[in-house]
């Protein structure tokens, strides 16, 4: 997405003599500038981008689709400090999650149906994380069957709503399923209730404001916008639209 907030997913980082730390990798939302403040999530260090390279040329500016590579500065940044799978992103977007609330579609192919508590790998961005799959509606989703389950996490990751995922198996030897994120702050009790399911569902339209619209008839007590908005990553502009 052009708009929203600045994420980059960090696919490696290096020292370049003279230049300092340098990180690259994708640009999945807004847009970075010389001099921006950001944060390397899950982690929590803060930066200052020092310098652009975007699609292989000198750059004032990095927007989203773009391939970049940041030249960072900051009182504690070095090589180690930053990983692959990590995400840089601007400050209100630091909300790391070790659960996520995720649509899945099992692959056609699958040798068997991805049954409840399944561990897993889950890619998500350049991240490789364990975990397992929490399946929401019965105890299994078959195969090129779509369902709802919560992704439980051996380590914390940050992801919006919308982001892609896709799973492997135990070995890492086969894809078992897809799908996109649809809430990064889920609870763990309730997770299984029919007004959480209907939450899901509603987090599930394509429309923002279509499914804030639902969602103000499901939730006692409202929604909170600010967290609504850095969910979807609309801009403020957005957020007042809503």
């Amino acid at each position: 997405h052009a708009d929203g907030r600045f994420r980059l997913a960090v696919g490696r980082s290096f020292v370049l003599k003279g230049t300092g730390v340098v990180v690259t990798g994708t640009a999945h939302s807004g847009a970075v500038a010389i001099d921006d403040r950001l944060v390397v999530s899950p982690g929590g260090l803060e930066v200052r981008v020092r310098g652009i390279h975007a699609q292989n040329a000198a750059a004032e500016r990095g927007r989203a689709g773009q391939r970049c590579a940041l030249n960072l500065a900051g009182a504690k940044v070095e090589k180690a400090s930053i990983s692959r799978g990590d995400w840089l992103v601007t400050p209100d977007l630091h909300e790391p999650t070790s659960k996520l609330d995720v649509e899945l579609r099992v692959a056609t192919r699958a040798s068997r149906p991805l049954r409840h508590w399944t561990p897993v790998h889950v890619h998500l961005g350049a991240a490789r994380i364990t975990g397992r799959v929490a399946v929401l509606e019965g105890d299994a989703i078959g195969p090129g069957a779509t369902g709802l389950v919560q992704l439980v996490l051996d380590a914390p990751t940050v992801a919006l709503r919308g982001d892609r995922v896709v799973l492997r198996d135990q070995s890492a030897r086969e894809t078992l399923a897809g799908g996109r994120v649809l809430d990064n702050d889920p609870p763990t009790r309730g997770r299984r209730s029919a007004e959480r399911i209907a939450i899901l569902r509603a987090l599930g339209r394509p429309d923002p404001a279509a499914a804030l619209a639902e969602l103000l008839e499901l939730v006692p007590g409202g929604v909170d916008l600010a967290r609504y908005g850095r969910l979807w990553n609309v801009d403020a502009a957005a957020e007042v639209a809503l």
